[in-house]
């Protein structure tokens, strides 16, 4: 029993990397085409396994488009979590979030196609919809977080959380479809826009933070 236990941390690895890989290339083909002209088989095909393998792990294709959307979702928020565990700065985790959209902008472009022909195609099973929206709630809810804990140390002037949160989210998401319709939208430049007018709104500066740190 010694010698068989480190093989199933190792089985449990293989397949936690295998059902990634499965993910990743249905978030391509998803995004690529369109749910309804992606098959298990094309799926199988591009990964170069057998549609038997895939079913061994999902349920269906409606079963891996939701699991498709939830890891797309729990990847987005990867580095703005990995700051938050190491308590940064409140401005720091917003500008974070801001430039995951610019670093991730593969990732969360792909998230954003793959939503919006949800709506074309999906749109009574729940259990997709909810995996499309808890990225939206996990984003106001961080937003909101942050800004409150700015106010509350004296970073932002006191303005309404949620509002705010909304605004920032609300801006971000039309950046990301616009960049999903016009090939030529400067996304960058328009992240960076917003990022100015967020701190702006928040009344923070690097002055500011220096006046508190000193007091």
């Amino acid at each position: 029993m010694r010698r068989g236990s480190p093989a199933g941390p190792r089985r449990e690895e293989h397949s936690a990397a295998r059902v990634d890989k499965f993910l990743a290339t249905a978030l391509d083909l998803f995004a690529e085409r369109n749910f309804a002209s992606v098959t298990i088989k094309d799926i199988a095909q591009s990964l170069g396994v057998n549609t038997a393998l895939i079913y061994y792990y999902f349920d269906s294709k409606t079963d891996l488009f939701r699991a498709t959307i939830e890891h797309a979702v729990g990847r987005a928020f990867e580095n703005v979590r990995t700051l938050e565990d190491k308590s940064a700065d409140p401005p720091t985790v917003i500008s974070a979030w801001l430039e995951n959209h610019v670093n991730k902008y593969a990732e969360i472009h792909r998230f954003v196609k793959i939503a919006l022909d949800f709506r074309g195609a999906h749109e009574g099973d729940p259990n997709i919809a909810n995996a499309i929206e808890r990225f939206y709630d996990e984003e106001r809810k961080l937003l909101s977080k942050v800004i409150r804990q700015g106010i509350k140390q004296g970073l932002f002037k006191p303005v309404d959380p949620n509002r705010m949160a909304q605004f920032i989210s609300t801006y971000l998401d039309g950046c990301m479809v616009r960049s999903v319709i016009l090939s030529d939208f400067d996304l960058e430049d328009a992240v960076r826009d917003l990022h100015r007018r967020a701190l702006d709104m928040l009344g923070y500066s690097g002055k500011r933070r220096m006046k508190r740190q000193r007091r």
